[in-house]
């Protein structure tokens, strides 16, 4: 059996858009979607965490910097095979665009230093970019700053307005993520 980390915010941990906080049900959430898509040979972790950026210690919440949490994260769930991280969202509250590729470039280098694959390897990273949102665009960053495999959402799965809601995907937009990083997994694992 192979396991995938799917390491994000909000996103990942399924927040319904437009909500005050609620999260979409199992099925509707792409990591689970994900699980169903990639079968019984495949176990799927959800690692979401509301608020989570790549590297930045938010003033007002605790906890939600990722580069710490990260390596402990994958030694618990070792061996893991494929490490899906989707964040940026939040950072870009903290920094302009352009930083944030660099963020979460430190991300995958702790993912290739990890040893937290199968054999004491590293496992696969897969970075997947938000698609645009109010405002920001962060495929430009993302693409000068990672040496990885880039799943970039612009054009597969967008943030819709949903009450003044600018960075959460809808049930549509779930589905999509997971089509998208299932058809990159199996390319990689066939």
């Amino acid at each position: 059996m192979k396991t995938v980390v799917c390491f994000g915010d909000s996103n990942t941990w399924g927040y319904a858009a437009g909500s005050d906080g609620e999260r979409y049900p199992r099925e509707v959430r792409w990591p689970n979607r994900l699980q169903e898509l990639l079968g019984d040979d495949w176990e799927v972790i959800a690692e979401g965490l509301n608020g989570r950026t790549a590297t930045f210690e938010r003033p007002d919440s605790e906890g939600r910097n990722g580069l710490p949490y990260l390596l402990p994260c994958l030694l618990s769930h070792a061996p893991v095979d494929v490490v899906v991280i989707f964040l940026g969202t939040n950072d870009v509250n903290f920094m302009d665009d352009d930083r944030v590729g660099r963020c979460v470039a430190r991300l995958v280098d702790v993912v290739r230093g990890s040893q937290a694959g199968t054999g004491h390897t590293a496992p696969w990273p897969l970075v997947v970019c938000p698609p645009p949102f109010d405002g920001h665009a962060l495929a430009a960053s993302y693409a000068e700053w990672l040496d990885c495999d880039l799943l970039d959402l612009d054009g597969i799965a967008s943030y819709p307005t949903v009450n003044d809601d600018v960075e959460h995907l809808d049930a549509d937009g779930h589905a999509a993520v997971a089509d998208a990083v299932a058809g990159r997994v199996l390319a990689q694992f066939p």
